[in-house]
């Protein structure tokens, strides 16, 4: 196809994509996409043409059939040849072999560096270069492995220039040719006279890019340095940099065809192109002139421009940008423009805004070049702020006014010709910043002290002007932002005032927003904020009223008046309600809905606040009754059922309130009255709920609640405060839950009311005996409230029962636990316990609550504990009464339960377990804690815990009965091991007697494990008869005796002679080892005076025997033969693989 219809149909699609962009019906991001999908397409449609006339001519000669073209190529997984395996392994050889001659020199030169001379130094470094030359010699020529030989390669070329300039540092040559010489530059041009040729024929012979990099930039260093040495002004070396290129592409036109310099024609386009910076630094390190480096950039950049006008490598805009903006920035800091530097850096942004307008119409570099400007305009604005900032500290500055608005203007152009939002908020931000200068030249002006204010109404005038009532075009797309921007700078100003404590400025403020959110909602687009002006307008004009009432002689801190007080809270409520009353009245009926809901925010915040014990009392109680008045308006304006239960807590509060102003007025003497205080106030509540209850369900119910919420806390406070004279309040408490126990119909009310009105019954029984003065009077209290309740339990039916048993089965267990409790825990208390035990497993026995008998038994078992007295010993005494404990427990529950733990489908809850054989075993463990010396007392507790799991082997139905047995049998190694400890056994045979037992056990273990845990077990064998061994082993290391190692020798030849007999391998094999490792420990003193050479020969011939004879073995299977000693291991092995 026609390029130039392709450039047509690209341009035709550009203009109709920008007209839609403009025109807002699509958006940047999508024209830009569809502008690269279509140079895409016309791309790929050109390499497509190539690619087939490039077929077409290699298959001119060829005639390939119609399933060889449908064929795909299946990949293969790539695998080594034995050659390659082998120079891998060479490899990786010379690999550790290189790092560990490079650490073993590191370590040779940081510990001898300072002690070696300049000459020896660089020596080092010389020979290091040397060794990766020889390295990949000998690899490529001897190993012939090429990518190892390259790496070496690239090391010696990089060490090169090292060794060189080690040589002028240490001023090997003398100091004329040194770094700080006269004939340094000559010294460089000799280094890279003398490298040049290394290179040059590395990358010929390599065939290799990279050494071709190296040569080309060998080749523009050594004219820089030749150049140098002239001593030639900087235009000079400018003129000979220019010459030096102009040879080069003179020498790229000539010989660019030439077959053998093909390798360094390809990278010469590259190349010629980066020299322009290689040599723009070298004029930089060479030469310190500011003014003509930074011509020599800005002409760079030209050029730049240049190749990507030419070239159309939209990469390079990228450079041009970053040398541009680099040489303006020499140009302008170290030239006369330096007066003007603020507005020159604002006016670079609009620089990149009109180089698109000298571009053919192509977007993508449009589009860079507007983000490019955006980037060095936000970079100005940093900078000459900063600047300023340091030089006119709080100073107006002309200079600065006029660049940030320059810098918002140029946002502004953005804004409009990339539809970003970015841009958008980024002009009202720098014009903040304009308005700022402007604010600061108004101080000089006007003569006022504090920004704050001034800086607000600046902030306004960009909401509403720039935000709302400017209708330019141009200013469009700033509308939103602005209304942003400004908003966010008055909210921060606001609060700065706020924290200075500057309250008639924060007022003021406050009521300008509660103005300018009527702009708002006329003028904003966005749903949210609309809706949310209203909003915004009562809360800041309740604000204002808090910061004019702080100004006005509010109450006065360490800091100044604080506005946070309760009046003011409460003050601003109020205004903020007549506010909506005028709101009503001219039919803003949004504005009057949410100001009559702010209300309450305010007025809520002040009673809040009221709550201090610094307040007046009586004008607490008077603001809680406008609350409730308040509270009830909301009920009555939006018959919110919610609503009635805030004018029922309010009517608590005020109540309390009330109180506490009575309190504080007068003083009751009455005890009577005193502990009946807080209840009736609970009382009231449910009083009036029953005056209401003919107008009002909701507030009934409401009043009905807050009674019956309260009443609990106002017991709970008289009991704290008044002790034992709240008897009465509880009876009353009684009398109103047993009232409205008659009334109530939902279950769960009824059974909260019964329960209720059961603790209040204990408590009122627990006060009146500690009246009367008697001992323990909680526990007995407990115990008489549940034996009245378990009667009752016992004579009611259906429901009623459930209900009760519900509370005194749960009650009778804490009345149980209260008597644990007890200090003197005496024989009658022992008694009383056990016997309220007993009446509690009764109850829970006759509810089939068998799952819960834990708690009971519990609390039994622990007064057995806690009562100690006795004929016998107190342990003697403590061990026979656990045993006689748990034996009774143990035949309840083999009498009343066929199983420990069994799930039953028909009754209420699905599983039953039998606690009392639970509790009996843990009694039979708690034998362990008594101390006792009687051999017989210590020996009781294994033996009779291993009878107690062989009697319940067939209660366990999860567990196979042969398991509980071998348990059994196992934990009698316990006793075992306390006999052990108590006689007297021979020091040569003790740790044998300790660990050989667990080797009958793995057996049996075996034996009973059969063929399902075959695998787990086998491994659990090996555990056993490694970690005996090792004891074993530790035992005779630590005595070595000869017994010890006959004995030890014995045992392991008694293990390999059973491991063979009975095909064990793990007897075997572990007998075997400890057998060699007690000859190899045994002989110690004749292989531990060998010299440390000694060792490096065994091992040396090991390897080499171990390499001899793989070589030998793979030469006589590679013909085919079988070895005698292979055909031994393989019978061997094969037999043992049948072994166990």
């Amino acid at each position: 196809m026609d390029p130039f219809q392709i450039r047509s149909k690209q341009r035709t699609v550009k203009e109709e994509l920008e007209k839609l962009e403009e025109s807002e019906y699509i958006s940047s991001d999508i024209s830009t996409h569809v502008i690269e999908a279509h140079e895409q397409y016309y791309a790929d449609l050109e390499q497509q043409e190539a690619d087939k006339a490039e077929q077409d001519m290699q298959d001119s000669d060829v005639d390939l059939s119609y399933e060889t073209l449908e064929a795909k190529p299946i990949k293969e997984k790539k695998t080594l040849s034995p050659k390659e395996i082998r120079d891998r392994n060479i490899t990786w050889s010379l690999n550790l072999g290189v790092v560990l001659l490079l650490i073993g020199g590191l370590v040779l030169a940081t510990s001898t560096w300072e002690t070696l001379v300049s000459w020896m130094k660089s020596g080092l470094i010389a020979l290091v270069s040397f060794l990766f030359f020889g390295l990949a010699f000998f690899t490529k020529r001897i190993l012939k492995i090429d990518k190892t030989a390259f790496a070496f390669y690239v090391l010696g070329g990089l060490f090169l220039p090292i060794a060189i300039l080690s040589v002028g540092y240490f001023e090997l040559l003398g100091n004329y040719f040194s770094f700080s010489g006269d004939g340094r530059y000559l010294f460089g041009a000799a280094g890279c006279f003398a490298m040049l040729p290394i290179y040059l024929q590395l990358a010929d012979k390599l065939s290799s890019r990279l050494f071709v990099w190296f040569s080309y930039i060998t080749v523009t260093v050594l004219a820089g340095f030749l150049l140098a040495a002239l001593y030639v002004p900087a235009d000079g070396f400018y003129l000979g940099i220019m010459l030096f290129n102009a040879c080069l592409i003179f020498l790229w036109y000539r010989f660019k065809d030439h077959p053998h310099l093909t390798l360094f024609m390809k990278e010469f386009v590259r190349y010629i192109q980066c020299n322009l910076v290689l040599s723009t630094l070298m004029m930089l390190v060479f030469y310190d002139q500011e003014v003509l480096y930074g011509l020599n950039v800005l002409l760079t950049a030209v050029l730049y421009f240049a190749m990507m006008y030419v070239t159309e490598h939209k990469e390079y805009s990228f450079v041009f940008s970053a040398m541009l903006v680099y040489g303006a920035y020499q140009l302008i800091e170290f030239s006369v423009m330096d007066a003007g530097s603020a507005i020159v850096y604002a006016l670079l942004g609009f620089v990149f805004l009109l180089l698109p307008r000298f571009l053919e119409d192509d977007h993508t570099l449009t589009r860079i070049f507007r983000y490019t400007s955006a980037v060095v305009s936000v970079c100005a604005f940093i900078y000459i702020s900063i600047e300023g900032i340091f030089l006119r500290m709080n100073e107006p500055s002309f200079m600065l006014l006029l660049a940030y608005g320059l810098i918002a203007l140029n946002f502004a152009f953005l804004s409009n010709m990339t539809k970003r939002a970015l841009f958008a908020y980024l002009s009202p931000v720098f014009l903040m910043s304009a308005f700022y200068e402007l604010a600061l030249f108004g101080r000089e002006w006007f003569d006022y002290d504090e920004l704050m204010l001034p800086l607000f109404i600046m902030a306004l005038l960009l909401y509403v002007g720039f935000g709302c009532l400017i209708q330019l075009p141009f200013f469009r797309s700033l509308k939103k932002s602005s209304r942003d921007v400004g908003g966010v700078v008055m909210v921060l100003l606001l609060l700065a005032d706020f924290l200075i404590i500057n309250w008639w400025q924060a007022g003021t403020m406050l009521v300008l927003i509660s103005i300018t959110v009527l702009f708002t909602e006329r003028y904003e687009g966005r749903t949210v904020l609309a809706h949310s002006s209203s909003w915004i307008h009562a809360v800041s004009l309740g604000l204002s009223v808090m910061m004019f009432y702080a100004a006005a002689g509010g109450q006065y801190t360490l800091y100044g008046p604080k506005p946070m007080e309760a009046e003011s809270f409460v003050l601003a409520g109020l205004v903020v309600l007549l506010t909506s009353v005028g709101w009503h009245y001219v039919n803003r009926t949004v504005f009057a809905k949410h100001s009559f809901f702010s209300t309450y925010g305010f007025y809520g915040l002040g009673m809040w606040l009221t709550f201090n014990f610094d307040f007046d009392a009586v004008l607490r109680a008077v603001i809680m009754l406008g609350g409730v008045a308040l509270a009830f308006l909301l009920y009555r304006v939006t018959k919110w059922a919610l609503v009635a239960y805030v004018v029922s807590g309010l009517s608590l509060l005020f109540y309390m309130a009330t109180l506490y102003a009575v309190h504080s007025e007068m003083t009751i003497q009455s005890e009577l009255l005193q502990s009946l205080q807080f209840v009736a106030g609970s009382v009231l509540l449910l009083i009036a709920g029953v005056f209401v209850s003919t107008y009002d369900a909701h507030l009934r119910n409401s009043f009905g609640w807050a009674g019956h919420l309260f009443l609990p806390l106002a017991l709970l406070i008289s009991l704290l405060f008044f002790e034992e004279t709240t008897v009465w309040a509880f009876f009353v408490a009684v009398a109103v839950y047993g009232i409205s126990l008659r009334f109530a119909r939902a279950e769960w009310l009824i059974s909260s009311f019964l329960y209720g009105g059961f603790t209040a019954l204990w408590i009122g029984v627990v006060q009146a005996l500690v009246i009367l003065e008697l001992a323990e009077p909680v526990q007995y209290a407990a115990l008489l409230t549940s034996i009245v309740l378990g009667i009752g339990w016992y004579v009611s039916k259906g429901v009623w029962m459930r209900r009760i048993a519900f509370y005194v089965i749960p009650f009778s267990v804490l009345g149980m636990f209260l008597f644990t409790l007890t200090w003197d825990f005496d024989a009658m208390l022992c008694g009383v316990t056990l016997l309220y035990a007993v009446m509690t497993l009764f109850m829970m026995h006759r509810e089939k609550w068998d799952m819960f008998n834990a708690a009971p038994l519990v609390l039994a078992y622990s007064a057995l504990w806690l009562y100690d007295g006795a004929i016998l010993l107190p342990e003697y005494a403590m061990l026979l009464k656990l045993v006689v404990f748990a034996v009774v427990l143990l035949a309840a529950g083999l009498l009343m339960y066929s199983a420990i733990y069994q799930k039953q489908a028909d009754r209420e809850i699905p599983v039953l377990i039998d606690w009392y054989s639970v509790i009996g075993f843990a009694a039979l463990c708690s034998l362990y804690v008594l101390s006792v010396e009687a051999l017989w007392a210590k020996l009781l507790p294994g033996l009779l815990l291993s009878l107690y799991v062989i009697l319940q082997r067939k209660r366990m139905l999860h567990v196979p009965a042969k398991w509980l047995v071998l348990g059994a049998c196992v934990y009698l190694l316990q006793p075992y091991y306390v006999l052990l400890e108590n006689v007297q056994i021979p020091d040569l045979v003790e740790r044998e007697w300790y660990v050989l037992p667990w080797i009958a056990v793995i057996i049996a273990l075996k034996k009973v494990a059969g063929n399902h845990y075959k695998r787990l077990v086998s491994y659990g064998q090996w555990a056993v008869l490694v970690i005996v061994s090792l004891l074993l082993i530790q035992d005779g290391l630590a005595s070595s005796t000869i017994y010890d190692a006959l004995i030890i020798g014995g045992l392991s030849l008694v293990a390999m002679l059973g491991g063979m007999a009975y095909q064990q391998k793990a007897f075997f094999f572990v007998g075997a080892g400890v057998l060699l490792l007690n000859i190899f420990l045994q002989t110690r003193s004749y292989w531990g005076n060998l010299p440390w050479w000694a060792y490096l020969l065994i091992a040396g011939s090991i390897l080499m025997t171990a390499a001899s004879y793989n070589e030998w073995h793979k030469q006589k299977t590679a013909d085919g033969k079988t070895t005698m000693v292979s055909k031994v291991y393989q019978k061997v092995i094969q037999r043992i693989r049948r072994w166990e």
